[in-house]
């Protein structure tokens, strides 16, 4: 899983940058949260469906389909923060799902 597996842009309402994945998959967001724990994250909710975590400053949604919203309009620190949430993605992956 690779940056390049996902789409970024500016969602509807233009505050927020959302990556959205290529290919269909799911997460497992307790393994997800605990590797980005170590990483520094604070997490704030965590469910089987929904990770918010705060992560350089900025608050991140995770879903477990692996769509990740960032609260920022800054997509360079969206990027960023979205390379650092990558390796745990690739860690928590459970399956990639036909489309």
């Amino acid at each position: 899983m690779l940056f390049e597996d996902f789409l970024c842009k500016k969602c509807n309402s233009g505050k927020n940058i959302q990556f959205m994945p290529k290919k269909h998959f799911r997460l497992e967001l307790g393994k997800a949260a605990k590797l980005l724990e170590k990483k520094g994250a604070l997490i704030e909710i965590e469910t089987p469906s929904l990770l918010i975590l705060r992560l350089q400053g900025m608050q991140i949604d995770l879903n477990a389909s692996g769509k990740t919203t960032a609260k920022t309009v800054d997509k360079e620190n969206a990027e960023k923060a979205f390379q650092e949430v990558l390796p745990a993605l690739k860690e928590s992956e459970l399956k990639i799902k036909q489309p």
